[in-house]
């Protein structure tokens, strides 16, 4: 699983299984701090700093979480989930994590995952204020006909 966000973010994560958070340089050390405590605690989080672009192979993650989709304007945040889909594999997940209360974000994160071919697309507030968007990659030649890529190495 990889996170892209706040440490804290990364941390709870880890709980599920093995997770790299990738940070800005200036949150470095926020980031060192949350992989200590998670090794004291047994969860396996790596961090990584972020350049300009992302560090990942194009369809070779399972799993992306993300923080924020609701605070950006719709058009870059369809650009940003764009690049995040060419990473996934097929099938794999793409899930949002905002902090908003409002259905009008709600709706504008699904059409979001909607405009960028993600599939299987469920929204669930754990609880007020806490919004988790979830949607699956589409199948290769979806991303091909949209994106204008597929990863043809990738075997189920």
């Amino acid at each position: 699983m990889v996170v892209l966000g706040p440490p804290w973010l990364g941390n709870a994560v880890a709980s599920g299984g093995r997770t790299l958070v990738v940070v800005e340089a200036a949150t470095r050390p926020t980031a060192l701090r949350a992989q200590r405590r998670a090794r004291r605690e047994q969860r396996p989080l790596d961090v990584a700093i972020a350049a300009g672009e992302l560090p990942f192979r194009r369809g070779s993650l399972s799993a992306i979480v993300v923080e924020n989709v609701a605070g950006l304007p719709a058009a870059d945040a369809t650009r940003w989930l764009e690049a995040l889909v060419l990473c996934l594999r097929p099938g794999g997940r793409l899930i949002a994590a905002d902090a908003t209360a409002s259905t009008d974000a709600a709706a504008r994160v699904s059409g979001c995952f909607l405009s960028v071919s993600l599939t299987n697309i469920v929204q669930e507030w754990p609880r007020e204020g806490a919004l988790l968007t979830i949607g699956a990659s589409p199948a290769p030649a979806v991303v091909m006909a949209r994106l204008g890529f597929v990863n043809t190495d990738f075997r189920l």
